[in-house]
């Protein structure tokens, strides 16, 4: 265990990293709209380019983990107080997480609990809170606390790698067990595991990684936009290309056989570290354009992120409900774009709302009058 010697070092703050949460939370809720592509019962250009932006979109969760695991790196990089750290840590999320759970199992099963005991209720709560199904964006909660959980674990590791000049070792035997896991849970061996985090340690050491070379990895990605992103379309592309077969020879997308997923498992790690160094380079690019309004537009759901991400699910279910009682669902081309619009502004405004009031940052992790970074 490590002893408190030193507080945690404040390191200059990185511009890319706000831009980088508002890519991050823009594709959160890219998935959750092109999803129900899912739903569409005959494959045709509707499903393809729902699936292609739903694929592509799918760097949001990596993407959060790796600027977990950079952070916390640049924050706590040796010694300091394991306390004050794990208070931090649950302050940052544990309210948040609970509040959420409340709220979402009403929203969800509202009807239900009305004729229900109150301890039907409670237990339904519990079980929620317990196993992150109040709603299905929640379960990014369990893999954010089992890596708060680890990190001092991870850092040590990591450390012990750096000092015998091995960092890059570590990074590729996350990347190998990572990889395997995911592999493995689409077969008979390990679906069902519950320890989904082991299917981002690559993503996480690698954030960790990425603080400790910051300035050298920042120089070598100058004039390589265009070239990261043509590549993350050719991969785009490429992973979905099992899923397509699937859906084209009479498989609905929730019975494709498991393994037309595990070639696509193999794919994603180098996908979505192309992906990433694009979105680098994009955030970069609109520093130096900082005045614009789309600069200013992706900075300010950078940092909202965490409010948009927890509340953005009421606005998509609701809009998706008055959509439907309209006649307008999932075959219907205009149904997207609607959706992803209203999602977008109403959860931007309400959480931009809500942080101009007292203790906001223990609802949705932003507070106007004195910000704390997650």
């Amino acid at each position: 265990m490590m002893q408190s010697r030193a507080m945690p070092v404040k390191p200059g703050r990185i511009e890319e990293i706000g831009y980088l949460r508002g890519f991050g939370v823009l594709a959160v809720i890219a998935i959750h709209t092109t999803g129900y592509f899912t739903e569409i019962s005959e494959f045709n250009y509707l499903v393809l380019a729902n699936l292609w932006i739903d694929v592509f979109s799918q760097f949001a969760v990596p993407l959060f983990i790796l600027i977990s695991g950079f952070v916390l790196a640049r924050n706590y990089p040796e010694d300091y107080s394991l306390k004050k750290f794990y208070i931090k840590r649950v302050r940052s999320i544990i309210p948040q997480y609970l509040i959420f759970s409340i709220l979402y199992t009403a929203f969800n099963n509202w009807a239900v609990m009305q004729n229900s005991s109150f301890g039907t209720n409670v237990s339904l709560l519990l079980k929620n809170v317990w196993n992150a199904e109040a709603s299905y964006h929640l379960w990014f909660f369990a893999i954010i606390i089992q890596f708060y959980l680890l990190f001092p674990v991870i850092m040590k590791l990591y450390n012990l790698f750096k000092q015998s000049g091995r960092a890059e070792l570590l990074v590729v035997l996350f990347l190998i067990v990572q990889t395997l896991f995911m592999v493995g849970i689409h077969t008979f061996y390990l679906s069902g595991i519950k320890l989904n985090f082991i299917g981002f340690l690559f993503y996480f050491v690698l954030g960790v990684y990425t603080a400790d070379h910051f300035a050298p990895l920042k120089r070598g990605l100058k004039g390589q936009t265009l070239f990261l992103f043509t590549m993350s379309l050719i991969l785009t592309i490429g992973s979905s290309f099992f899923i397509i077969i699937g859906l084209t020879t009479g498989y609905r997308f929730s019975s494709i056989p498991a393994y037309f997923l595990i070639g696509s498992e193999l794919v994603y790690p180098v996908f979505r570290v192309i992906t990433f160094l694009f979105l680098f380079n994009m955030a970069q690019n609109l520093i130096k354009k900082r005045k614009t309004l789309l600069a200013k537009m992706i900075n300010r759901f950078g940092e909202y992120s965490f409010g948009i991400y927890l509340i953005h699910i009421f606005f998509n279910q609701s809009a998706i409900k008055m959509l439907r009682n309209r006649q307008i669902g999932f075959d219907d081309w205009i149904f997207y774009p609607i959706v992803l619009g209203v999602t977008l502004i109403l959860s931007y405004l309400s959480v931009r709302l809500i942080s101009f009031f007292p203790f906001s940052y223990y609802l949705l992790g932003s507070q106007t009058n004195k910000r704390t970074a997650k």
